[in-house]
C-alpha cells in the first residue's frame, strides 16, 4: 500500500503510443521502456508488505511507520518547492486523507503484520479498489450491475481466504485479520477523499501534506503507546532496519516517482494494473522469500479477488 491516485482518477490515454510532455512538446516514450518502468513499479510496491513484515519483526510498528512517513514527507516537501501551493481547504482535505491513508490504512496494516503473514496481508489488501467502488456507491456514485457482480465475487474471495486461513497464516490472532480487513476500507476512504479534493492539486505537494499529516499523527500515537522507549529499539535487527530503509527508498520515494512518471507517459488502463499485480507479487514474495505457507483457499479466494479487481478496472 502506498499513497497514490485511485484508478478511477487516472488520466485518459492520449494515444496508442505512450507519451509525455517535455519542454512544451509531446515526446514519445518507447513501449519497451514503459514496460520496464511498470515492472519496476510492480517490484517496488509489490515488495512493500513483505518488507513491512520484516520491519515489524523487531521494530515497533507505529514508530517505524511514523519515521518512514515523516522522512518521506520531508523529501517531498523539498521537492514541492516552487510548485503551486494548495488552498487551506485543500490542505485540510489532504491532511484528513493522509490520516485515513497512513494511520487508518497503512498504520493499522503495519500493526496487523505483527501477527499475520505477509501473504495473507497482500491478498486482503488487494480488495482496496473494490472498497473504493463500494464506498463511492455510498456517497452517490452509480454502480452498474456488472460492478455489483464483481463486488460480490471479490468480497466472496476475501471471505474464502479468511475462513480457510490456517493458524500459521494468522498467528493465532483473529484481531490481526480483522485489522487487516478494516485497513483497506480506511485506505479506500482516504483515496476517495484525495480524488474528490478541490482541484487542481499538484501530486508532489499533495503527497507531502498527506505524509506529514499522517506521519505526525502516527508519531503521537506511537509516543502515547511508549513505542519510542529506548528499550523498545535496543534489539532492532539489521534485517528490520534494512527493511525500513527499503520501504523509505523504494516504496515511498522510488515507487512514487515511477508511478507519477507512468501517469504522464502511459495509457491509464496499463498503469492501473498495479492494483492487482502488486498484491500477487507480495503473496509470491511472502511464500518464497519469507517461506510462508499458502493454502488452497488462498489460491481460490485470491483468484476471485484479483480477477474481480482486474475486471473492475478494465470495465472503467
Amino acid at each position: 500500500m502506498i499513497i497514490g491516485t485511485p484508478a478511477s482518477r487516472l488520466p485518459e490515454p492520449s494515444g496508442r503510443m505512450a507519451r509525455r510532455r517535455a519542454g512544451g512538446r509531446m515526446a514519445v516514450v518507447p513501449p519497451d521502456r514503459t514496460v520496464l518502468l511498470l515492472l519496476a513499479l510492480y517490484a517496488c510496491w509489490g515488495s512493500a508488505i513483505p518488507a513491512m513484515k520484516l520491519m515489524v519483526d523487531t521494530v515497533p510498528p507505529l514508530g517505524g511507520a511514523a519515521a518512514i512517513f515523516l522522512l518521506a514527507g520531508v523529501v517531498f516537501t523539498g521537492a514541492a518547492r516552487g510548485r503551486p501551493r494548495p488552498t487551506r481547504v485543500q490542505q485540510r482535505q489532504l491532511a484528513i486523507a493522509g490520516v485515513l491513508l497512513l494511520v487508518g490504512g497503512q498504520g493499522l496494516a503495519t500493526v496487523a503484520l505483527t501477527a499475520v503473514t505477509a501473504s495473507l496481508g497482500a491478498i486482503l489488501a488487494a480488495a482496496i479498489p473494490l472498497w473504493v467502488v463500494l464506498l463511492g456507491r455510498l456517497i452517490g456514485t452509480r454502480v452498474s450491475v456488472a460492478s455489483q457482480v464483481r463486488l460480490v465475487a471479490g468480497f466472496g474471495g476475501i471471505v474464502i481466504v479468511v475462513l480457510t486461513a490456517p493458524g500459521t497464516a494468522i498467528g493465532g490472532a483473529p484481531w490481526a485479520v480483522a485489522a487487516f480487513c478494516v485497513a483497506p476500507i480506511l485506505w479506500a476512504a482516504g483515496s476517495l477523499l484525495t480524488a474528490n479534493a478541490d482541484r487542481p492539486v499538484d501530486r508532489v505537494v499533495a503527497s507531502a501534506v498527506q505524509l506529514l499529516a499522517g506521519g505526525t499523527v502516527l508519531l503521537l500515537v506511537a509516543l502515547s503507546l511508549g513505542e519510542f522507549d529506548p528499550t523498545r529499539w535496543s534489539d532492532v535487527s539489521w534485517t528490520s532496519a534494512g527493511a525500513a530503509v527499503f520501504l523509505l527508498v523504494f516504496d515511498s520515494l522510488v515507487g512514487f516517482l515511477l508511478y507519477t512518471h507512468l501517469l504522464e507517459s502511459a495509457p491509464a488502463p496499463l498503469v492501473s494494473t498495479y492494483a492487482y499485480v502488486t498484491p500477487l507479487v507480495g503473496a509470491v514474495i511472502g511464500a518464497t522469500v519469507l517461506e510462508e505457507s499458502l493454502w488452497a483457499g488462498a489460491f481460490v479466494g485470491g483468484a476471485l479477488v484479483l480477477g474481480a479487481v482486474a475486471l473492475e478496472l478494465r470495465g472503467r
